[in-house]
């Protein structure tokens, strides 16, 4: 028998003919193997798909303007050759990344020039004609000449006479100038006055073919006609007439020097994008240390960076989904390798009785393997690329790739995971053969006659092994709290170990329950003595006997159900998640943020909104900087946002776990308890207000204001006027006493403004020595209807006036309360007949040098002045060592206002707990008042973002479409459904993820189709003797089918729901450690764990068929037997 196995092609032959010989079950291993190696194959194919559609999508996100490279040197010299060294450094470094760049073009620009007609003199103060003088290299391809011709190049000028020069400009600036073909002006140097003036003579008219071309860069004064005062008139020239003619006559003329590379997106690739990051460093390093005070302005570098840290934290969740899906299949391939030799054992052991030794039979086992892995590798990589490329038709990437197919290749790195792959398989087969070898024919008839109870690797205590490692990584994964280590150079890298945690965690969970399984029969079988029948009590007896098969089965059940939960559970949670991130970041479905609206109250916000369509419910809110002092070191700064409760509690997105408190009973505790402020009335119709200031002899200088607050809510400052230039609005020029001042009420920034107004306060600022102590009184603030006012107002005040405050009421005026620190001003404000000018009495108002000079000082109406009610961030209370209940003295917009802590919350929608800033929640209308009544920064206290509910989703298209097109202010927008859809876009963000769900869901409802139905065909097969004997017994249709059933049923039933229960439990415990989001930030708001069992329960629905169709099978396979079948068996 030796004799056979003496050469390599009997062997191989031998082994031909077992596979061919179990070519069915043998299908269902090589399925095992091809799967293994694709999915090995498929996550460097998949990797690479996404990475290369993450980079081009990341660099399409940035515009042209900004990728592009723009060196630029604002005041460059031009003479001695300066301008041709810097091009040919700047020509010379960009060579280092010059693969990613596919053009590089130069320009100069010359300092501005005042011009005049010839022989005019510019003017000493604006407005001035300016002009400056340009070279573009190749701008002739990008202009179309309309009149005229090209200037020539203008001869090489000396200092001692200045050239005439030829120039072309665009057709509106010259129409807008006045220029036509043949027209001299001067340009004079406004750098210096003693140089005569350089002529320009147009000779053309030019116009951009196309004005959007990369070509012409972030730019836009080429051609444009000017309109602010420093705007100038660009003519173009040659390069040589700017630096022989204009430099040789000037040279100290300066230019900007500008180098603008195009940067090539189609030229990156994923896997080298931090080389190319590296190149374009260290060429903008080089070119700002060789060329002095020149800067680079592109965001390609930030891209790449950007994108390198994406790609890293997105891989890692890819990557513990992807082993835990490879290690299922390998234990695939050694569940159904085991069942291929238990049913070849016989037969090995027939071999080894005629004489056959362990090299022989392990040489058919190996080319087995081997031709097994062999065709794997072959058609494996395959699988795996039409795999991926067909996940280009799925809606997860059909915004990416316009519904077509993924591009892929199999690339060298493909094939070596696909040997990994292979190898991992080959030993997965081998395994099983050699353990299997060494068995001979007594253990054969022994094993047959009674099975093994237990596996070798529980005899040997081995599953106990895996447990001590399942709980060693487990305890090192607390102690990190995260897959992501640092190098010793401080890098982040992924610790391999921590990643493969997951899945031994599953296998601990495995091992554990084959051992406790018999016990779980044991318990079974003494229930089913007590309570069931015959078939039951079988069943169990035949587990309990054998449980090693049934345990196999079992386990595979287990991983492939646990592995499906965490999918389902991990996927859904972080759709979830991304949900959340959008609403948290956006905080409501659509936010303006940082309105430039020149202090637009609420109420005028509210007007310019009033057109736009689509929206349901709004609500207008303060974020205003502000920081607690608890001493000089010790300070907590905060963000402080100002709500309206109700209207901002039906726009809030907000989530349960952000407080302990609900978000309404929580956002209902800021409201203010209602107040009044007495009102002093300034009619609309008035055009100007003024009042009677008596001023001392000083040499210092004082500037009185009123504050008003118009109809519509917004705060003004009134500067009272009248006195001469040159007392500075006070001061030792003129002699102590009444002086009538006023301010105009229609005029001044900010406009429109229109009444009525009420008063606030009156207020002066000081300067010299009146910083330190002084004395002012006030009598009869008065408005007038009048346009003209008396020549003499100073002394006479307005000819036809009303009086609107007289101070002959005790108890109306009060000092500034919140300018400082410590409460009250310490100066005294009284009504004083001694300081009356008109009636009984007048305010006599004085301030001395305890409060540091600058703090504005003056009087305001009485008002409440209760603490602000606010609740805040848990942080805020741990930084400012405050509970609640407590009140803390808030500085913001140069008042401090005292806030009383009525409640606390962990997350608050826009607040990042990471800032530098805490966050408190106030009362807008009371926040507004407490900050405006004082003379704090004018704007301060008005709304500066807008919160919208849109009425639906075409009343948000609409709005947006009036926010592009006719917006009233100039704002950042943050749009929920905006910012999912860059996320779902975004290959590495969730696109990413849904792919690989989808493929790791049609894995595992595979495997565990595939390896039920084989295993239980194959026992099947095993046990057709026992239920021969049934048979025979007189068992029926009904009866087989129970005890087949029952079997099957519990197998099931106990390793889904361990399996089910095990994926839960992984999916909670691994977003513990992969709370990050794709930049490496920590993932806010946190993950909500969510389970789609939608998806799960189409899973196990499949599976449920399946193993109803393998029932069915074994049912008709037992029933099928004849009686002379049934008593071969038996005699053999």
């Amino acid at each position: 028998m030796g004799g056979i196995f003496r050469s390599f092609p009997t062997a191989f032959r031998i082994a031909v003919r077992r596979l061919n010989g179990n070519r069915r079950l043998m299908a269902a291993v090589a399925i095992g193997v091809v799967l293994a190696v694709a999915l090995m194959a498929s996550t460097t194919i998949y990797r690479n798909a996404l990475q290369d559609l993450g980079l081009q999508t990341d660099l399409r996100r940035v515009s042209d303007a900004e990728l592009d490279v723009r060196i630029l040197n604002a005041a460059h010299g031009l003479s001695g050759g300066l301008a041709d060294e810097s091009f040919d450094t700047i020509d010379r470094r960009l060579r280092i990344p010059s693969e990613f760049i596919s053009d590089t073009k130069h320009s100069l620009t010359t300092a501005t020039f005042f011009m005049t007609e010839v022989g005019g003199v510019p003017p000493d103060e604006d407005p001035r004609d300016r002009a400056r003088v340009l070279w573009f290299e190749a701008v002739r391809e990008h202009i179309e000449l309309v009149e005229g011709q090209w200037p020539d190049p203008t001869p090489a000028a000396t200092p001692d006479q200045p050239p005439v020069i030829d120039v072309a400009m665009g057709t509106e600036a010259a129409a807008s100038g006045g220029f036509s073909i043949g027209e001299v002006r001067d340009i004079h140097a406004s750098w210096r006055d003693d140089a005569r003036p350089i002529q320009i003579r147009v000779v053309g008219l030019v116009r951009p073919i196309d004005y959007n071309d990369r070509y012409w860069g972030v730019r836009r004064d080429h051609f444009h006609v000017p309109i602010e005062k420093t705007d100038a008139f660009a003519f173009f020239a040659p390069r040589s007439t700017l630096i022989d003619a204009m430099a040789g006559y000037m040279p100290e003329l300066r230019a900007r020097l500008e180098a603008y590379a195009r940067v090539d997106r189609s030229a990156f690739v994923a896997d080298d994008a931090g080389i190319a990051a590296i190149r374009f460093r260290a060429a903008f390093e080089a070119i700002a240390k060789e060329i002095e005070r020149t800067r680079v302005e592109t965001e390609i570098v930030n891209v790449l960076k950007d994108y390198e840290t994406k790609e890293f934290f997105s891989s890692i969740p890819l990557l513990v989904l992807t082993l835990q899906i490879v290690g299922i299949v390998l234990f695939y391939l050694v569940l159904v390798s085991t069942m291929v030799v238990d049913r070849q054992s016989g037969e090995v052991a027939l071999l080894k009785s005629r004489g056959a030794g362990m090299g022989h039979i392990m040489s058919i086992s190996t080319i087995e393997g081997l031709i097994l892995v062999a065709l794997a590798m072959g058609v494996g990589p395959i699988v795996a690329r039409e795999a991926i490329a067909f996940l280009g038709y799925s809606p997860a990437f059909e915004g990416l790739t316009g519904g077509t197919r993924l591009s892929v290749e199999l690339t060298g790195e493909v094939y070596i995971y696909a040997a990994i792959g292979a190898a991992l398989s080959f030993i997965a087969l081998i395994w099983p053969a050699w353990r299997s070898n060494r068995s001979t024919v007594v253990h054969h008839a022994r094993s047959t006659s009674r099975p093994e109870d237990k596996p070798v690797f529980q005899r040997y205590y081995l599953d106990l092994v895996v447990v001590a490692v399942g709980a060693l990584l487990f305890f090192q994964l607390q102690e990190s709290g995260s897959l992501v280590t640092e190098d010793l150079f401080g890098g982040l890298q992924q610790d391999p170990l921590l990643l493969i945690a997951p899945a031994v965690f599953v296998v601990t969970v495995a091992v554990l329950f084959l051992r406790l399984f018999p016990l779980l029969l044991s318990a079974f079988g003494g229930v089913a003595r007590l309570l069931g029948g015959a078939s039951t009590q079988m069943v169990l007896w035949h587990l309990t006997r054998a449980p090693v098969q049934p345990g196999r089965l079992a386990l595979l059940l287990i991983m492939a159900t646990s592995l499906g939960m965490f999918g389902g559970t991990f996927g859904a949670t972080l759709d979830k998640s991304f949900d959340d991130r959008a609403a948290y970041q956006s905080g409501a479905p659509l936010r303006l943020a940082d309105l430039r609206s020149s202090g637009a109250s609420a109420d005028m916000l509210a007007d310019d909104l009033a057109e736009a369509p689509g929206i349901d419910r709004v609500s207008y809110v303060i974020r205003q900087n502000a920081s607690f002092s608890r001493g000089p070191l010790d300070v907590t700064d905060a963000s402080v946002l100002g709500v309206d409760p109700e209207s901002f509690s039906n726009v809030l997105w907000y989530r349960d776990d952000f407080a302990l408190d609900d978000v309404r009973e929580l956002i209902d505790r800021v409201t203010a308890p209602e107040f009044e402020v007495e009102q002093i009335v300034i009619p609309a119709d008035a055009t100007y207000v003024g009042m009677w200031i008596w001023l001392p002899d000083t040499s210092g200088s004082i500037g009185p204001s009123l504050r008003l607050q118009d109809s519509k809510g917004r705060y003004r400052d009134v500067r009272l006027i009248g006195l001469p230039r040159s007392r500075g609005f006070g001061g030792g020029e003129l002699e102590e006493g009444w002086r009538f001042l006023y301010g105009v009420l229609k005029d001044g920034s900010g406009g429109p403004h229109i009444g009525p107004w009420t008063l606030q306060n009156i207020s002066i600022r000081s300067g010299g020595n009146a910083n330190f102590s002084g004395s002012v009184g006030y009598d009869s603030i008065q408005y007038t209807t009048d346009t003209e006012l008396p020549e003499d107002i100073i002394n006479v005040g307005f000819r036809d006036s009303v009086i609107i405050e007289s101070f002959e009421q005790q108890g109306r005026w009060t000092v500034f309360t919140d300018t400082t620190r410590a409460g009250a001003l310490p100066d005294d404000a009284r009504l004083s007949t001694a300081q009356a000018r008109d009636g009984e009495y007048g305010m006599s108002y004085r301030w001395n040098r305890e409060v540091r000079s600058g703090v504005p000082r003056g009087v305001r109406l009485i008002g409440p002045d209760a603490a602000l009610p606010v609740i805040v961030s848990r942080d805020f209370l741990v930084e400012a060592a405050l509970d609640e209940g407590q009140l803390a003295l808030v500085g913001m917009a140069g008042v401090y206002i005292p806030m009383q802590i009525v409640g606390a919350f962990d997350l608050f929608p826009t607040w990042d707990p990471e800032d530098a800033r805490s966050l408190i929640i106030a009362n807008r209308d009371y926040l507004s008042y407490r900050i405006n009544r004082n003379p704090a920064t004018l704007g301060a206290g008005t709304p500066n973002e807008v919160w919208i509910q849109p009425t639906d989703e075409e009343g948000l298209r609409q709005l947006r479409t009036f926010l592009e097109v006719t917006p009233p202010w100039k704002h950042d927008i943050y749009d929920v459904d905006a910012i999912r859809n860059l996320q779902d876009e975004d290959p590495l963000v969730a696109a990413g993820w849904e792919g690989l769900l989808f493929l790791t869901f049609i894995a595992i409802v595979l495997l565990a189709a595939l390896g039920f139905l084989v295993a239980s065909v194959l026992v099947a097969q095993q046990q057709q003797g026992e239920f021969a004997v049934l048979r025979t017994m007189g068992f029926s249709l009904p009866q087989v089918l129970l005890v087949v059933g029952i079997e099957k049923l519990l197998i099931i039933g106990v390793s889904m729901a361990l399996g089910t229960a095990v994926g839960l439990q992984l999916g909670t415990m691994m977003l513990e450690f992969v709370g990050f989001i794709e930049t490496g930030e920590t993932v806010l708001p946190p993950f909500v764990t969510v389970t789609d069992w939608a998806t799960i329960g189409g899973a196990y629905g499949v599976l449920g068929l399946v193993f109803l169709g393998a029932i069915a099978v074994i049912v008709a396979l037992y029933m099928r037997m004849t009686i002379g079948q049934i008593l071969r068996i038996g005699a053999e």
